[in-house]
This record gives C-alpha cells, sequence and structure tokens, in this order.
C-alpha cells in the first residue's frame, strides 16, 4: 500500500493552485522591483510558499514589516512603503488562475 502524503487535487484544482503560484510569483517579482533598496538583504528573503490551495508571498527579513508599513522613510537607492501591498494590487491574480484552469481543460 502506498502512503500519500499530500491531498489529492482535481484537475481543476491542481490548475488553479498552478495558476495561483504563478500568481504569487509574479507578486513577488513586482514587489522586489518596488521594495527599498537600501541593502540587498530584504529582497533576497522574499519567497512564495503555497500549502494545499493557499500561497503566501512575503518577506522574512526581519525589518521588512518596518520598511513596508513606515510611509515616512526615505530611501536614498529607492523603492517605496507598501511595496508588497501595491505588488498585489498591481498583479491580476484571477487571470493567472482562470488562465491556467482554462489551459488544463485544453481552452
Amino acid at each position: 500500500m502506498v502512503k500519500i502524503n499530500k491531498p489529492l487535487l482535481t484537475t481543476a484544482e491542481k490548475a488553479a493552485m498552478d495558476g495561483a503560484r504563478a500568481a504569487g510569483r509574479a507578486i513577488l517579482k513586482r514587489s522586489n522591483e518596488l521594495a527599498p533598496r537600501d541593502d540587498g538583504d530584504l529582497i533576497k528573503s522574499g519567497g512564495v510558499r503555497s500549502d494545499d490551495l493557499t500561497v503566501q508571498v512575503g518577506y522574512a527579513a526581519l525589518h521588512a514589516r518596518f520598511q513596508h508599513e513606515d510611509l515616512d522613510l526615505n530611501h536614498a537607492n529607492g523603492g517605496q512603503a507598501k511595496f508588497l501591498e501595491a505588488a498585489a494590487d498591481q498583479v491580476d491574480v484571477e487571470r493567472f488562475i482562470a488562465d491556467s484552469v482554462r489551459k488544463a481543460f485544453g481552452g
């Protein structure tokens, strides 16, 4: 008997998850373009994690939250506050998912 540790997903769920992962990568890419460049640690700490039918995009650097939330910081090397939030607003997640599901069913 084979033990399966991961949930079995339907074709539609797998396609939706693939689309969500692609959207997560697009959000991270855009967020990195908007993030402060005071040091490289912030951008290097970014990542996309997925589990079952969820995707998380975020940064592990200790100062990421402060850089993201403080609207008064001035970044000499470019970048802005709310870089992850802005990126999430700019990426059409639904399109990524819909395109992936459509492709899975031959569309």
